[in-house]
This record gives structure tokens, C-alpha cells and sequence, in this order.
């Protein structure tokens, strides 16, 4: 989605030996990305897109979700956290990256990364 514009594309993801890969067929043409793991792999195709103002609504790019360091470890990030400030995450608190997302609650990987420790900071105070 780009402002009120939104184009239906194709989201693909794999394992590849020791690193994962996403591939979007999209509004830009063919973007890819391999990474550590699925939700870094989606950053990465999330960041050439905002150059030109598209993202992406799936719930690994709400402003308000982030994979711990478990996630990441045992899964390859398949799964995020939903961040609510000052309380610790919770298994309930488990999406699929994946998984539609209400494009409300969309933001670029800037405001993602900045929610995140914002969160973080939030939980420490208690």
C-alpha cells in the first residue's frame, strides 16, 4: 500500500541453507532478500520499497511488532511479538509475520526499529 493505493502481490519465503529468503513480486518489480532470518529478510525488501513509499501489510511490519532473540533463534523469526509499552511479551502476544496486517497499524522499518527500543526502554522502567 502506498498513501490510499494498494496493489495485491505476491510475498514468497524460504529457507536456503544456514539463511532465509524473501521475494516479493510487487509494485516495484521483483525485489528479493536472504538474511539471518525471515523477519530481517523482510526488512530488507521492506526498505527498498519505501524509497518510492510502498509498504507492505503484514503484521512483521506493524510499527508495533519485533522478534525476540528466542524467535529468531529456534524459529528464524517467523513469528513477532506485538509490543504493548510496559508490559513484557507474552506467547498470546505471538503473529505470523506473515499474516495480514490492518494498514493502520503499518510503519516503515525506521519506526518499527525505534518502537522496539522505545519498548524496550518502557520495560526497564518498571
Amino acid at each position: 500500500m502506498r498513501g490510499q493505493e494498494r496493489r495485491e502481490c505476491r510475498l514468497r519465503w524460504a529457507r536456503r541453507g544456514n539463511s532465509y529468503w524473501v521475494a516479493l513480486d510487487g509494485p516495484d518489480g521483483y525485489l528479493e532478500a536472504a538474511d539471518r532470518d525471515l523477519f530481517e529478510a523482510l526488512a530488507s525488501v521492506r526498505r527498498r520499497l519505501e524509497v518510492s513509499g510502498w509498504l507492505i501489510a503484514v503484521q512483521g511490519a506493524r510499527r508495533d511488532t519485533f522478534p525476540s532473540g528466542m524467535v529468531r533463534d529456534m524459529g528464524g523469526a517467523r513469528r513477532v511479538y506485538v509490543l504493548e509499552p510496559g508490559r513484557p511479551v507474552a506467547r498470546e502476544h505471538l503473529v505470523d509475520i506473515f499474516a495480514d496486517a490492518d494498514p493502520a497499524d503499518l510503519g516503515t522499518v525506521e519506526e518499527q526499529e525505534r518502537n522496539y527500543r522505545d519498548w524496550l526502554a518502557s520495560t526497564r522502567e518498571r
